[in-house]
């Protein structure tokens, strides 16, 4: 295999200074409006693609020296994922963005000093010294090139997002590693250094003035070190499509994984996990989840930017995640994310264990990203399980979000004095049930809106639809439910 294919000879980078914007090949083009100037120029001046790719081979140089045996956190992972770009000519249609080193001030917007410093002393370490370090984590392996390769990644995907902010590209996609979803507050975690996608954010936040963050996850695994930098902060949603299996699987984090943790203080309904309680899920499943929660939310929200921790390892064929998410259904969700925050969409890699699976599902992407429509998907639909998990985010969720209905209480959610529902629609479902229960008559929309408000559960007509006349009435005796508007 060609190792050298990140396509960047004698084609400079972009690297994006604070506040300042480059002239560079992907800066919007000026347009001159003149009379005589075809809509056909103007059409062509705007759809010219803007799209960001950020790539460094010197990246895989962070490898596993604990074992033999093949690591699934392979160094040819994004080798793998460049190629498939490249081979397909969609590389030259993007902008080229150089990963630089993140600095010790913005890795430490979300770590810790001490996390800083571990990593970085492990580039003099022995390697017994990184081996024994290593094992008392939580899933990593060390080498003395680490610390440089971890600094890359998150610098990569910092200045991707900087570039989208900027204006220099409309959105973009990091081929990066390690990955960062995992990595907590004060530790790695689960093949993950430095957080990439919260540390990212926090400096968009403090450097460009972006007020607004929506943080997707679609990785097979919950990020709890994402959800936990952000689950007390009001102005950042973290959304995390994951393997649950009631906290059995990775990272196994029964409390913060389900939709049950929703956030803390001001920020409650800011954390939506929506939590697949086994393998085996497919397109019509996320698919399904991103019409029902995920985009309401999202278009609810209106975020300044959508940045997608974009692990692969719930594509068809990988062994860790065991779902069945096609290329084309991952190309489905990027396309419906690109309709938020004007376009700022930043997919930043993160797992995915097989080769071909996660090379096909980023092209998918990076497609959809340049502008092209995603390849058709088949019938959606979900089955029993993925059904329910959505109630119950729904249920959970319904509470501090207007789009999510209808609105579930639970009872230790009543104040003193406060109805949970209103007697009026009380009433309409007790009038309701009782027409059905004694007259089996059943409820019917009114085509009116005002009817169709008023009476709302009370325009009732038989089963047979078919009668050749039909009376409508009004009772006016309490007795026989007050105000009803009947049909027999």
């Amino acid at each position: 295999m060609d190792m050298d294919i990140d396509g960047t000879d004698g084609k400079p980078y972009v690297l994006i200074e604070p506040r300042k914007l480059p002239v560079t090949k992907g800066s919007r083009n000026r347009v001159n409006y003149t009379n005589g100037e075809s809509s056909n120029s103007l059409l062509n001046t705007f759809s010219e693609p803007k799209t960001g790719i950020v790539y460094d081979r010197r990246m895989r140089y962070h490898g596993n020296i604990h074992e033999d045996e093949h690591h699934p956190e392979d160094p040819k992972r994004i080798t793998v994922i460049q190629e498939k770009i490249k081979n397909t000519g969609c590389l030259n249609k993007m902008v080229l963005i150089k990963a630089r080193e993140v600095s010790a001030e913005e890795a430490c917007l979300v770590h810790t000093e001490d996390h800083w410093d571990f990593v970085t002393k492990t580039a003099h370490m022995s390697d017994n010294e990184l081996i024994k370090n290593a094992d008392e984590y939580n899933s990593i392996y060390l080498n003395n090139e680490t610390a440089f390769c971890a600094r890359l990644s998150c610098g990569g995907v910092i200045e991707l997002c900087k570039a989208v902010v900027d204006g220099t590209v409309t959105n973009g996609f990091a081929n990066v590693r390690p990955p960062g979803h995992h990595a907590e507050i004060n530790e790695p975690m689960g093949f993950c250094i430095f957080n990439n996608v919260a540390v990212a954010t926090q400096c968009l936040r403090k450097h460009y003035n972006v007020e607004k963050v929506f943080i997707l996850d679609w990785d097979i695994h919950h990020g709890n070190g994402t959800q936990k930098a952000f689950y007390n902060d009001p102005n950042v949603v973290y959304c995390s499509i994951h393997r649950y299996e009631n906290g059995h699987f990775y990272p196994g984090d029964k409390a913060l994984a389900n939709y049950t943790a929703i956030g803390g203080g001001e920020a409650k309904g800011k954390t939506i996990n929506i939590p697949w309680p086994r393998a085996g899920m497919t397109d019509s499943d996320y698919i399904f989840a991103f019409n029902k929660v995920v985009m309401p939310i999202a278009y609810e929200f209106s975020p300044d930017i959508v940045i997608v921790s974009a692990g692969f390892d719930a594509a068809e064929g990988d062994p860790i995640g065991e779902n069945h998410v096609t290329p084309s259904g991952f190309g489905h969700m990027t396309h419906m994310l690109k309709t938020l925050a004007n376009g700022k969409l930043i997919l930043a890699l993160e797992g995915g264990y097989n080769l071909d699976s996660i090379s096909k599902s980023a092209l998918a992407c990076v497609k959809v990203l340049l502008g092209e429509p995603p390849s058709k998907l088949g019938p959606i639909n979900p089955n029993q399980d993925c059904l329910e998990t959505i109630h119950q985010v729904i249920r959970t969720q319904s509470k501090y979000w207007n789009c999510l209905a209808p609105v579930y209480y639970a009872t230790e959610d009543r104040l003193p004095g406060q109805l949970l529902v209103d007697m009026a629609e009380m009433l309409k479902m007790y009038r309701t049930r009782n027409l059905y229960s004694k007259y089996k008559l059943i409820p019917v929309p009114l085509s009116d809106g005002k009817l169709g408000q008023r009476f709302t559960n009370l325009a009732c007509c038989s089963g047979d639809l078919f009668r050749k006349e039909v009376v409508f009435f009004f009772v006016h005796d309490m007795a026989d439910f007050r105000h009803g508007l009947f049909i027999y």
